[in-house]
């Protein structure tokens, strides 16, 4: 069997990893390991059309991701990495000198690595390669380690999908509420945001993953404006069905709110009529949409309320085709100081405005 590469165990986890999850939710952006260090390393002869496995698990390599190498120098073998939970195909490789697979890692996992020697007795050298040890950020389960590599990449939707599927494998994934939360609050989906943070610290959480909620159910204690309960069910649900794609149900909440609510406090009505902005833009009324925006803009007292309204109406002006009101919303969303992700997505579309208007 292969030597047992250094264990890390969760304690020595290094203190870099708390600053990485700080970045997720604060103004910095995380940025994927570019150097792979060797783990572990063994050899192993095989005769002629022998075959050999191994397995690897979680406790060996305690990364989100590392890259395993199997090199013959001359010598040609053929490949295969199973991953043991789902029997999913990793990688697959024939009749080749060298083999190298990025393997995507979690808490839990393990797989089963296959060698085949093909005509002569050969000698072939194995590495468990990972990122410098000095820098190697907190691994959590599977789906949460692939959003943490789609949020350093500015790949914000496809973190929180990853989050939601890391939540549906395992509905008690505390990390997962806790980034989830995270993304919803940049979004200014508040109530949600809060729903998943109560969860998260219901969880057994580590260490620094607790410190981070406890400092995020803080942050949106604050930012959510006072609401009677139904008000505040009603707005709840009107995130829920947007967050599901359910515009025209979301719509009808967020217009009953409007009609029935005007002596609410103004941060109150600035959130309901964003979030009838994001329902009529879901439904396609983007006229009645850029009104809706304006007006949660009038009765908004809150820079970062108003960043993240102005990155939507800047989406909604590129849906438009309407270029020169986009560039300029998106780049007051940027002056105001939009959360991280989304101030990638805002500078990625002022590019391609840019090249659009040839500037």
């Amino acid at each position: 069997m292969i030597s047992q590469p250094a264990v890390l165990s969760r304690n020595s986890r290094t203190r870099g990893a708390v600053l990485a999850l700080l970045l997720v939710f604060g103004a910095g952006s995380l940025r994927a390991d570019t150097a792979w260090e060797t783990w572990s390393s063994d050899t192993f002869t095989l005769q002629p059309r022998e075959t050999f496995q191994f397995r690897v698990g979680f406790a060996d390599i305690q990364v989100r991701s590392w890259k395993l190498v199997v090199d013959g120098g001359l010598s040609r073998c053929d490949l295969s990495v199973l991953r043991v939970k789902g029997e999913s195909l990793i990688y697959y490789q024939t009749d080749e000198s060298r083999h190298e697979a990025v393997i995507p890692w979690g808490e839990g996992e393990e797989i089963i690595v296959v060698m085949t020697n093909r005509q002569h007795q050969a000698t072939f050298a194995v590495n468990l390669l990972g990122p410098p040890r000095d820098q190697v950020h907190a691994a959590y389960s599977y789906h949460v380690n692939r959003a943490l590599e789609a949020f350093a990449s500015g790949r914000r939707l496809d973190a929180e999908a990853e989050c939601e599927r890391a939540l549906k494998e395992d509905p008690a994934d505390g990390v997962a509420k806790v980034l989830l939360a995270g993304f919803l609050r940049d979004r200014n989906f508040y109530t949600r945001a809060s729903t998943y943070i109560e969860g998260a610290l219901e969880d057994d959480l580590p260490p620094e993953m607790r410190t981070l909620a406890e400092g995020l159910a803080a942050e949106l204690e604050l930012l959510r404006a006072p609401l009677p309960k139904p008000v505040a069910d009603q707005v709840a649900r009107a995130e829920e069905l947007l967050g599901k794609g359910q515009a025209r149900q979301a719509l009808d909440i967020c217009r009953g709110l409007a009609e029935d609510h005007a002596d609410l406090p103004s941060q109150a009505r600035s959130r309901i009529e964003m979030l009838r902005g994001q329902a009529l833009d879901g439904v396609g009324r983007d006229f009645e949409a850029v009104d809706a925006f304006t007006q949660a803009l009038s009765f908004s007292r809150n820079r970062n309320a108003d960043a993240v309204i102005y990155f939507h109406m800047g989406r909604l002006f590129l849906k438009m085709d309407n270029l020169v009101q986009a560039q300029g919303s998106y780049t007051i969303a940027l002056q105001y100081g939009l959360p991280s992700g989304l101030d990638v997505q805002a500078r990625e579309a002022l590019v391609t405005i840019g090249n659009r208007l040839g500037k």
